[in-house]
Protein backbone atom coordinates (compact mmCIF):
# COMPACT_ATOMS: atom_id res chain seq x y z
CA UNK A 1 0.00 0.00 0.00
CA UNK A 2 1.26 3.45 -0.89
CA UNK A 3 0.54 6.43 1.31
CA UNK A 4 -0.05 9.82 -0.34
CA UNK A 5 3.06 11.93 -0.58
CA UNK A 6 3.88 14.73 1.82
CA UNK A 7 5.48 17.65 0.02
CA UNK A 8 8.23 19.35 2.01
CA UNK A 9 11.30 21.47 1.56
CA UNK A 10 14.00 19.32 3.07
CA UNK A 11 17.03 20.66 4.90
CA UNK A 12 20.47 19.98 3.46
CA UNK A 13 21.93 16.61 4.48
CA UNK A 14 25.60 15.76 4.85
CA UNK A 15 26.02 11.98 4.66
CA UNK A 16 28.87 9.51 5.08
CA UNK A 17 28.88 5.81 4.29
CA UNK A 18 29.69 3.04 1.85
CA UNK A 19 29.14 3.53 -1.89
CA UNK A 20 28.97 1.17 -4.87
CA UNK A 21 27.67 1.01 -8.46
CA UNK A 22 24.77 -1.32 -9.24
CA UNK A 23 22.06 -2.02 -11.81
CA UNK A 24 18.97 0.08 -11.04
CA UNK A 25 16.66 -1.93 -8.80
CA UNK A 26 17.24 -4.50 -6.09
CA UNK A 27 20.80 -5.84 -6.06
CA UNK A 28 22.38 -8.37 -3.70
CA UNK A 29 25.52 -6.22 -3.47
CA UNK A 30 23.60 -3.46 -1.70
CA UNK A 31 23.25 -5.72 1.36
CA UNK A 32 27.07 -5.91 1.47
CA UNK A 33 27.26 -2.09 1.63
CA UNK A 34 24.89 -2.10 4.60
CA UNK A 35 26.93 -4.80 6.35
CA UNK A 36 30.08 -2.67 5.88
CA UNK A 37 28.34 0.45 7.17
CA UNK A 38 27.09 -1.37 10.28
CA UNK A 39 30.71 -2.12 11.28
CA UNK A 40 31.22 1.66 11.59
CA UNK A 41 27.71 2.59 12.79
CA UNK A 42 27.80 4.77 15.89
CA UNK A 43 31.57 5.29 15.57
CA UNK A 44 31.71 7.74 12.65
CA UNK A 45 33.02 11.17 13.66
CA UNK A 46 30.17 13.65 13.93
CA UNK A 47 27.40 11.07 13.37
CA UNK A 48 23.97 12.62 13.94
CA UNK A 49 21.43 10.32 15.58
CA UNK A 50 20.61 6.73 14.68
CA UNK A 51 18.77 7.25 11.37
CA UNK A 52 20.31 5.63 8.30
CA UNK A 53 19.95 6.52 4.63
CA UNK A 54 19.98 4.45 1.44
CA UNK A 55 20.72 6.89 -1.38
CA UNK A 56 20.31 6.23 -5.12
CA UNK A 57 22.42 8.73 -7.08
CA UNK A 58 24.66 9.18 -10.11
CA UNK A 59 22.21 7.56 -12.56
CA UNK A 60 24.17 6.85 -15.75
CA UNK A 61 21.26 6.66 -18.22
CA UNK A 62 22.27 3.09 -19.15
CA UNK A 63 20.55 1.26 -16.29
CA UNK A 64 23.10 1.76 -13.52
CA UNK A 65 23.29 3.97 -10.46
CA UNK A 66 25.46 4.49 -7.42
CA UNK A 67 23.99 3.56 -4.06
CA UNK A 68 25.32 4.70 -0.71
CA UNK A 69 24.38 3.23 2.66
CA UNK A 70 24.96 6.17 4.99
CA UNK A 71 24.42 8.10 8.19
CA UNK A 72 24.06 11.83 8.65
CA UNK A 73 27.16 13.66 9.88
CA UNK A 74 27.85 17.20 11.01
CA UNK A 75 30.89 17.80 8.81
CA UNK A 76 32.13 15.73 5.86
CA UNK A 77 35.67 16.95 6.54
CA UNK A 78 35.82 15.04 9.84
CA UNK A 79 34.82 11.69 8.31
CA UNK A 80 37.53 9.01 7.82
CA UNK A 81 38.83 8.98 4.24
CA UNK A 82 37.70 5.41 3.52
CA UNK A 83 34.04 6.51 3.74
CA UNK A 84 32.16 8.14 0.87
CA UNK A 85 30.65 11.54 1.67
CA UNK A 86 27.95 13.51 -0.09
CA UNK A 87 25.81 16.56 0.48
CA UNK A 88 22.19 16.60 -0.61
CA UNK A 89 21.18 20.26 -0.81
CA UNK A 90 17.93 21.64 0.60
CA UNK A 91 15.22 21.01 -1.97
CA UNK A 92 11.55 20.30 -2.57
CA UNK A 93 10.68 16.61 -2.06
CA UNK A 94 7.75 14.22 -2.22
CA UNK A 95 8.03 11.93 0.79
CA UNK A 96 6.31 8.55 0.74
CA UNK A 97 6.03 6.11 3.67
CA UNK A 98 6.76 2.44 3.02
CA UNK A 99 4.37 0.19 4.90
CA UNK A 100 5.13 -3.48 5.26
CA UNK A 101 8.18 -5.74 5.40
CA UNK A 102 11.56 -4.75 3.95
CA UNK A 103 11.16 -7.42 1.28
CA UNK A 104 8.29 -5.36 -0.18
CA UNK A 105 10.34 -2.15 -0.46
CA UNK A 106 10.98 -2.59 -4.22
CA UNK A 107 7.21 -2.78 -4.74
CA UNK A 108 6.77 0.55 -2.96
CA UNK A 109 9.38 2.15 -5.23
CA UNK A 110 7.53 0.77 -8.25
CA UNK A 111 4.21 2.18 -6.97
CA UNK A 112 5.77 5.59 -6.38
CA UNK A 113 6.87 5.85 -10.01
CA UNK A 114 3.86 4.13 -11.59
CA UNK A 115 1.08 5.65 -9.46
CA UNK A 116 2.12 7.99 -6.62
CA UNK A 117 3.90 10.73 -8.53
CA UNK A 118 1.32 10.77 -11.31
CA UNK A 119 -1.58 10.91 -8.82
CA UNK A 120 -0.05 14.03 -7.28
CA UNK A 121 0.85 15.57 -10.67
CA UNK A 122 4.47 15.61 -9.50
CA UNK A 123 7.52 15.77 -11.77
CA UNK A 124 10.79 14.24 -10.61
CA UNK A 125 13.71 16.67 -10.42
CA UNK A 126 17.36 15.78 -10.88
CA UNK A 127 19.16 14.67 -7.76
CA UNK A 128 19.56 11.79 -5.35
CA UNK A 129 16.53 9.76 -4.28
CA UNK A 130 16.76 8.18 -0.86
CA UNK A 131 15.26 6.03 1.84
CA UNK A 132 15.47 7.17 5.47
CA UNK A 133 15.28 4.41 8.09
CA UNK A 134 14.34 4.66 11.75
CA UNK A 135 14.97 1.59 13.94
CA UNK A 136 13.69 0.12 17.19
CA UNK A 137 15.94 -1.05 20.06
CA UNK A 138 16.25 -4.49 18.43
CA UNK A 139 17.53 -3.11 15.13
CA UNK A 140 14.28 -3.58 13.20
CA UNK A 141 13.06 -0.75 10.96
CA UNK A 142 10.06 1.06 12.45
CA UNK A 143 9.64 3.60 9.65
CA UNK A 144 10.94 3.86 6.10
CA UNK A 145 10.47 7.13 4.25
CA UNK A 146 11.27 7.48 0.55
CA UNK A 147 12.33 10.98 -0.53
CA UNK A 148 12.00 11.92 -4.22
CA UNK A 149 13.17 15.36 -5.44
CA UNK A 150 10.43 17.18 -7.32
CA UNK A 151 10.16 20.33 -9.43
Amino acid sequence: MLTPARIETSPALTLAGRNGTFPIGPSPGIKDLWASLMMDFGKIAGQVGMRTFGVCHNFDGRGHMDYVAAVQVLNAGEVPGYLFTMIIPARKEAIFTHQGPMEKLPETWELIFSVGLKAGNLNVADGPQYEAYDFDDEGQPTSIYIHIPIE
